[in-house]
């Protein structure tokens, strides 16, 4: 089997994060933390529980922390990507991988809503995800459920695909983007999440305009390209 590597994008993620890579390192063979700029103990307490870590000086984005994580992995491996502040279930880990070693994915993505409504999500919330998840699928010609998840899995063969374009969390929706154009194989698994644990700063509204402006930006300049 693959070396497996584990991304963590962490932003002033202290709290929950040893217990995350604790749990991560249970089914993977290593865990990079990228400290995105951040002013609490992230990196200390990444480095004690076990993980690597690449620290950016400044806070940068969700996109630029996966690039830096990529850019440090080698061509071989099996790339999963997991949030620091315990949303996701390490334990899944070990599905998002299978499809990738017994059917040929490229892009196994971890869906919250592949199997109906996830109870747990805020109404409103669901209702920008799912604007989001159209307007990706119109870009990308996929028909993914849940676009901006970012618990997932990534073959070899995919790594060097990505444009990393996208600095902020719009970077979801761009690497499906870039995966279904360079013809890669997608797929879809239903993952479990956590919405007691969620320590995001962002105001969801303005956070889901921006993605979606960012992806309709992307779809006409790739487009007038063509």
């Amino acid at each position: 089997m693959a070396n497996v590597v584990a991304i963590i994008p962490a932003y002033n993620e202290e709290k929950a994060l040893a217990d995350v890579i604790g749990k991560t390192l249970e089914h993977v063979d290593e865990v990079i933390v990228v400290d995105d700029g951040s002013s609490d103990k992230t990196s200390e307490v990444a480095v004690e529980a076990g993980a690597r870590v690449i620290k950016h000086s400044v806070n940068l984005g969700k996109g630029e922390a996966l690039k830096s994580g990529f850019k440090a992995i080698g061509d071989d491996s099996i790339i999963i990507t997991i949030d620091g502040d315990g949303q996701h279930n390490p334990s899944e880990i070990p599905d998002l991988v299978r499809p990738i070693i017994e059917d040929g994915a490229d892009l196994v993505n971890g869906s919250r809503y592949m199997n109906g409504p996830e109870e747990n999500t805020p109404a409103y919330r669901r209702v920008g995800q799912k604007v989001l998840d159209i307007a990706t699928n119109i870009s990308a010609g996929t028909k993914v459920t849940d676009s901006q998840s970012g618990f997932r899995a990534f073959s070899p063969k995919s790594k060097n695909v990505f444009r990393f374009k996208d600095t902020g969390f719009g970077i979801e929706s761009e690497m499906l983007v870039d995966a279904a154009e360079s013809g890669l194989k997608i797929v879809e698994i239903p993952i479990t999440v956590r919405y007691d644990l969620d320590g995001s700063t962002k105001d969801p509204i303005t956070h889901g305009v921006g993605v979606l402006f960012n992806i309709t930006k992307d779809k006409v300049l790739r487009t007038f390209k063509r």
